[in-house]
């Protein structure tokens, strides 16, 4: 009887480990074929082809091509969470800035497909979501602050994502600490603002 159980046990490690590798050749294909292509021209047929998997394979692991999106959000919001639950945002402001960046570097691939596809909405909202799931009432504080930094980390990041992260993690995450510390009296010192033209 032991020796069954060691067997399925080792057949079962085997089936994971060869869905995770399925996996991984499937997420890479969608990468290499989003270098050249748009998301909605890309087919299942296009991705399990340039994976070199069968389309049941494919399907064994993803209900759609939409559904490596759904993943792909998924890990990013749970390393967005992961990395700032370690700092406290008012005392190490900077050390979560520097945290997260290195964290996006990390899954930089990801991100950049995920905005590529149209998704930059859905990771504020997932991010919303997240910072609001504490939240036990439906006071509009809360919920329009956690919208509002949700949007303004998300932008940052978007921002350096697609300036290809050539600003080092900690050159962004000071900038980032002064404006967060010292909100729109910060503004002038970064040449931005949104004054009315006085000279019409």
């Amino acid at each position: 009887m032991a020796l069954d159980d060691r067997r399925l046990a080792t057949l079962h490690r085997n089936n994971e480990e060869s869905n995770a590798f399925v996996r991984e050749c499937i997420e890479g294909a969608l990468v290499q074929l989003m270098e050249t292509r748009s998301f909605e021209s890309i087919t299942v047929s296009d991705i399990a082809r340039r994976a070199g998997v069968s389309r049941n394979a494919y399907y064994r692991n993803y209900g759609s091509k939409e559904a490596i999106l759904d993943d792909y959000l998924r890990g990013l919001i749970e390393t967005i969470d992961e990395t700032m639950v370690v700092y406290d945002p008012l005392t190490q402001t900077r050390e979560s800035w520097i945290a997260l960046l290195g964290a996006v570097r990390r899954i930089a691939a990801k991100y950049r497909l995920l905005l590529d596809a149209g998704h930059g909405e859905r990771i504020v909202d997932a991010m919303h979501a997240n910072m609001n799931r504490g939240a036990t009432d439906d006071r509009p504080g809360p919920r329009y602050a956690s919208r509002f930094w949700a949007g303004a980390i998300c932008s940052v990041l978007e921002q350096w994502v697609r300036d290809g992260m050539v600003l080092p993690e900690e050159e962004l995450a000071d900038v980032m600490t002064d404006l967060m510390h010292r909100g729109v009296a910060a503004i002038p010192d970064y040449g931005t603002g949104c004054a009315a033209d006085r000279s019409s």
